[in-house]
């Protein structure tokens, strides 16, 4: 067994995802989210910033209002507090994705930006939006989301939304790998939007089940889901 600091935090990654319960991970979310809001002034001064920034991308190549956006490798010099959206930015983009599948696309994705820096992102962004704050976003935007961390739940909730977040482990052996935010849609099966940040939707999908099976040839597993049925 390795004695090495690496393998000590190999070690810690592998046990996080195996033997710390999804309840307790959005706990420790919510704490970093404490630790991690700016102020409105730096918010309000970052929007400029991003705004400019995005009017500079090819709108067919990003997404724009009434778009998915699903590339988000583009977004490199688009800021999330500390970070930049390539890095940290998908739970923006979920949610981002989950409005537009509703409709509600006067929410642009600087807004959405500025909210999340005011009270959501974590570790000043680098560990991007905690999970609670897009439930607390999606609710404050007039929807009613409903939330599990419970496997045996997702399935019935998802079923039951119009459109969903999921938050999963890229790898369920190991949190080296990091967390992921998608946005869920239906439409006859369900698509997962951006998950790979290439332009690639992926899907149909028949269920929750089927999803946890061959997303990442099952090498994934779910930490929470976010449905919404509509307003």
């Amino acid at each position: 067994m390795s004695r090495t600091p690496r393998g000590f935090i190999n070690r810690l990654y592998a046990f996080i995802p195996l033997h710390i319960g999804n309840g307790v991970i959005i706990a420790a979310m919510q704490f970093l989210r404490l630790l991690g809001r700016h102020g409105a002034m730096y918010a309000a001064s970052q929007i400029k910033l991003n705004e400019s920034n995005l009017g500079k991308l090819d709108m067919e190549d990003y997404g724009g209002p009434g778009h998915y956006m699903e590339k988000q490798r583009l977004l490199t010099d688009i800021y999330l507090g500390m970070s930049t959206m390539d890095e940290a930015g998908c739970e923006v983009i979920a949610v981002y994705n989950l409005l537009t599948s509703l409709g509600m696309t006067e929410h642009t994705l600087p807004r959405l930006i500025e909210d999340f820096e005011k009270d959501g992102i974590m570790r000043s962004g680098r560990f991007g939006v905690s999970v609670r704050a897009m439930y607390d976003r999606l609710k404050a935007l007039g929807l009613k989301p409903c939330m599990t961390v419970k496997k045996d739940r997702m399935k019935e909730l998802l079923n039951s939304s119009r459109a969903a977040i999921l938050t999963l482990y890229n790898d369920r052996t190991t949190i080296g790998e990091q967390i992921h935010s998608v946005c869920i849609t239906r439409d006859g099966g369900y698509y997962i939007h951006n998950m790979y940040g290439d332009g690639s939707v992926l899907g149909p999908y028949e269920d929750m089940d089927d999803i946890v099976r061959r997303l990442r040839s099952g090498r994934t597993a779910p930490i929470a889901l976010i449905g919404v049925d509509s307003k």
